[in-house]
């Protein structure tokens, strides 16, 4: 089981292949990024954590959904499975996660078949903070958002569009929170990544600050 993220993703998925084939059997899409390994027991139960709380077990075998609980925080960790006294456990740590601004908590959760527990609320939003190589000091990369309008039309709008609405394969900027970040934007657009290409090397560092100024202002719709 694989659950496949990346920090300038929006969405993620959770799948199962086939590791004699490599085929995918089946295949989860989620809204959010996934942040979070996977524990399958040896009877076909797969446990996954999710960014929005969320704790929960498929069928290994066909991707059925048969248990979801809310743990109050991001279930950005990977469970681990044991047995005591003939009773089978899952341990978890809900604590949230800050490269993915998940909501946070501090919170051990041990479940069992005949736990009676409810789930609980989220308490608090995540904050984040900067990935390794993000670059720091937003004041100083703030760039000319019109001057970045002129860049963005020659070199991201065959992708993303004219508007960031997406285009030829590239995906909608206004639906990407990060996108919405000058300093996130700015590393994406440096560093690539995620199906686009590094600009590094191809516009200056004025150019990068100026379009992903401008990128901002699409996405956050200032003026």
């Amino acid at each position: 089981m694989i659950a496949g993220f990346a920090f300038n993703e929006s969405s993620g998925t959770f799948t199962a292949i086939d590791a004699r084939s490599g085929k995918i059997v089946w295949q989860k899409r989620w809204p959010e990024a996934c942040y979070s390994g996977s524990s399958t027991t040896v009877g076909n139960l797969v446990f996954v954590g999710r960014s929005d709380g969320r704790y929960q077990a498929y069928d290994a075998r066909n991707g059925k959904l048969l248990w979801s609980f809310q743990t109050g925080a991001g279930a950005n960790d990977v469970g681990t499975i044991f047995k005591q006294d003939g009773h089978e456990y899952v341990a978890l740590l809900s604590a949230g996660n800050s490269l993915v601004a998940s909501p946070h908590g501090d919170s051990v959760w041990l479940f069992g078949l005949n736990g009676k527990l409810g789930p609980v609320k989220i308490k608090s939003k995540g904050k984040g903070t900067r990935h390794a190589g993000t670059p720091k000091g937003p004041s100083k990369q703030q760039g000319n958002a019109t001057a970045g309008k002129k860049v963005y039309a020659a070199n991201c709008s065959g992708c993303h569009g004219l508007t960031g609405g997406g285009g030829n394969g590239g995906p909608d900027l206004t639906t990407i929170p990060t996108a919405k970040n000058l300093n996130r934007v700015i590393a994406q657009v440096t560093n690539g990544g995620g199906g686009m290409p590094a600009f590094e090397g191809q516009l200056s560092q004025k150019q990068i600050r100026d379009v992903s100024t401008y990128v901002v202002k699409i996405t956050t719709k200032k003026k």
